[in-house]
């Protein structure tokens, strides 16, 4: 029987961006030259920006849109359901969070001139205005104009210009640099910013678990069409019961795992959105596996868009926070 599932957030903006992700992965998944990969996402992030979304959060009075939350997890749920390789949680909720009640550094945000990346995690100190340290795997757009670090409870703005920069792409396909600051000139955005760094941490970490459950719905729906299509011994392969019961826990680890998802949209305190990012460590990571597995060798296979999906999902859980840093919070807090 087939299977479709259904998104969390339908709607206009879940479908805009589900046929947006879906036109790039297909410009995308051909490509296997780094050059020619960077290219196109380049062109794909210039037409996210050209579409308003970096703004969607930004105050209307600074240019962006005065969107919800909830309008941009529509974005990210149908954007995450082809896994689309591009930084929207970071771009369009943690940079704002960090941003907030600089007018100025939001209206260059929603226009598109401001392309941050993010550096949230340990690693770099500042004096009298200076960074130092390392910050390895940054998530980034392509051509990233600054960076937001977090260094001593407090937020800087650092200008890449002049800053040497050791590009990278991930396992599945995003962006990232590693920075090595040895006393890089940076401006004191905001002091005292601890709660303002926590929120926006867990601002990208409610929005990568909204893209990782709509990922893995994609997967069950993949891998169930698979099993129906493919023939073994003169009988599909959905038709034997160990499969089917592969698939039939495949899909409770999702169902679980969206429920605490939804739970953490209605009600997005941080413990919520522990709860979710802890989960998805672990079901995502069932999932994919079993998906790959299922599989067999076409699970191998680069082209295979399951594959794509299930890389993606592995990787989600680091971003923001994984397993275990969200366990010792919870831990922590109880």
């Amino acid at each position: 029987m087939a299977f479709e599932p259904t998104p969390m957030l339908p709607g206009d903006a879940y479908d805009a961006a589900r046929r947006f992700a879906e036109a790039a992965t297909q410009k995308l998944a051909p490509l296997h030259d780094p050059a020619a990969r960077a290219a196109e996402l380049a062109a794909q992030w210039s037409s996210l920006l050209d579409l308003g979304w970096a703004g969607l959060l930004v105050p209307e009075e600074c240019g962006g849109a005065g969107g919800t939350l909830l309008d941009l997890a529509a974005l990210a749920e149908g954007a995450g359901s082809a896994a689309l390789p591009l930084p929207l949680a970071m771009t369009c909720a943690v940079a704002p969070a960090l941003l907030s009640g600089q007018d100025a550094l939001l209206t260059d945000l929603a226009a598109g001139r401001l392309r941050p990346c993010v550096v949230l995690a340990g690693g770099i100190t500042a004096e009298a205005g200076r960074l130092t340290g390392q910050a390895l795997g940054i998530e980034t757009p392509p051509a990233p104009s600054h960076a937001l670090v977090a260094a001593a409870d407090a937020v800087y703005l650092l200008d890449l210009t002049d800053v040497g920069l050791v590009r990278h792409e991930r396992i599945d396909g995003r962006l990232t640099l590693d920075l090595d600051l040895q006393g890089a000139a940076a401006t004191l955005l905001v002091a005292d910013a601890a709660a303002r760094i926590d929120r926006a941490r867990d601002l990208g970490a409610l929005l990568t678990c909204v893209e990782s459950v709509a990922a893995m719905g994609t997967l069950i729906r993949q891998t169930i069409d698979y099993l129906l299509q493919r023939q073994q011994f003169g009988a599909a392969l959905a038709s034997f019961q160990a499969l089917r019961h592969r698939v039939a826990e495949m899909y409770v680890a999702w169902r679980n795992l969206t429920g605490l998802v939804q739970a953490a949209l209605r009600e997005p305190a941080w413990q919520h959105i522990a709860f979710a990012k802890l989960r998805l460590g672990e079901a995502g990571r069932f999932v994919a596996e079993q998906a790959i597995q299922v599989h067999g060798g076409m699970g191998m296979t680069e082209e295979l868009p399951a594959t794509r999906l299930a890389r993606r999902i592995l990787m989600a859980e680091f971003e923001w926070g994984d397993r275990h840093v969200q366990a010792a919070r919870l831990l922590a807090a109880a």
